[in-house]
């Protein structure tokens, strides 16, 4: 075998897996919207995301007044009350979209598939070439899917808009009289914006989204413990606090005990693994905080909840490692943590500085490990 051949099978057997990965299909497009959507939310371009996407619903009922005084309108009326109906549901799921304070990855899905079946009930109520014409609608649509929801959504699309084609093909030639001679010039060009453009158009943007990702896990995560940096942080926060859901959180900072002498007597690579593990038992160790690295032997542990006891359990893992009620702790270091409600991300510094003088009380007093601070009296 050639390493051609070689070559091309991998390929190939790369392709079955990935069309048969029953929990890539059922997370289908989940990642992609993530990673589509949080740098977009995060600049505070949610709205005008909404609005393009919601225009693009919007955009049908224009475009349907229009049709009607067209040779290509409905011929019958129960045509033109289906026509009708595919115009009114389209504004509806525009204005649903553009009301949706945070569509989610599956409010997304959900938007494809109605705007699909609008646009099928839309193109086949028309009469001669606007049925097929309609379909080209069926390529905006794509573009808009391979930006926010990847390939597995995309072919799922595009196999749809194929038969939504063929059909639209077969009505007018068997309803009009239209020889497929005759057809070809208007079904070609739907083909090739409804299927085969918008695949040419994911496969640049899938090979961008991982160069992209890369670009990014390398900006915003600490290359030696692979937790977040500052920049990391600052995105993260701002996802996950950019809602009303958490009410109270927690801030703490961890300082790792003797770590300069550490080094100095069993060398850096030693004191490199003393990272790693540190930030490898608080990944595992506490529940839902987000993480960070903030240089030397400094992490930033960060907590939100609904409720004060939520918060409370994330303080009581960080607890249970540096200072564990039996036993050694997992960590050797020494921990302040304030509490806030309704945390700010650009208040953030403030909320450091005083889970770092929570940090020197407990560095002060080797019996405590770890020192709590209620500021402002969170009971939520």
């Amino acid at each position: 075998m050639t390493p051609r051949q070689r070559s091309l099978g991998a390929s190939l057997r790369r392709i079955v897996r990935a069309l048969t990965d029953r929990v890539g299909w059922r997370e289908a497009g989940r990642a992609e919207y993530a990673f589509a959507t949080s740098g977009i939310i995060g600049q505070g371009g949610g709205l005008a995301l909404r609005l393009v996407v919601s225009g693009l619903a919007l955009m049908i009922l224009p475009l349907a007044a229009v049709t009607l005084f067209l040779p290509i309108r409905p011929a019958t009326p129960l045509a033109t009350a289906g026509y009708l109906a595919a115009a009114a549901a389209g504004t509806t799921l525009g204005l649903w979209w553009l009301f949706r304070r945070r569509p989610s990855w599956r409010d997304a899905i959900v938007f494809v598939i109605c705007a699909d079946l609008v646009l099928l009930v839309g193109g086949l109520t028309q009469s001669g070439y606007g049925r097929i014409g309609a379909t080209m609608f069926f390529g905006m649509l794509a573009m808009l899917v391979a930006f926010l929801l990847g390939w597995r959504i995309l072919l799922l699309h595009c196999l749809f808009s194929a038969a939504v084609i063929v059909a639209a093909t077969v009505m007018t030639m068997r309803i009009d009289g239209i020889g497929f001679s005759e057809l070809y010039p208007v079904v070609a060009p739907a083909a090739t914006i409804a299927i085969a453009l918008p695949m040419v158009v994911q496969f640049v943007v899938e090979a961008g989204r991982r160069g992209l990702g890369q670009v990014t896990v390398e900006r915003d995560h600490d290359t030696l413990t692979g937790l977040y940096g500052r920049r990391g942080l600052d995105t993260e926060l701002r996802r996950r606090l950019r809602g009303d859901d958490y009410r109270v959180s927690a801030v703490a900072v961890l300082d790792l005990d003797g770590f300069k002498a550490f080094n100095d007597a069993h060398g850096h690579q030693a004191g490199d693994r003393r990272l790693v593990q540190t930030a490898q038992l608080l990944r595992t160790g506490v529940r839902s905080a987000v993480l960070a690295r903030m240089g030397g032997d400094e992490f930033l542990v960060i907590g939100t909840g609904t409720s004060r006891a939520e918060v409370d359990a994330i303080v009581g893992d960080l607890r249970g490692l540096v200072a564990p009620s039996d036993g050694a702790p997992l960590i050797a270091g020494s921990v302040g943590v304030v509490l806030v409600p309704r945390l700010d991300p650009r208040l953030l510094p403030e909320a450091v500085a005083l889970a770092d003088a929570a940090l020197y009380e407990a560095k002060a007093d080797r019996s405590l490990r770890i020192v709590v601070r209620d500021p402002s009296g969170v009971v939520a």
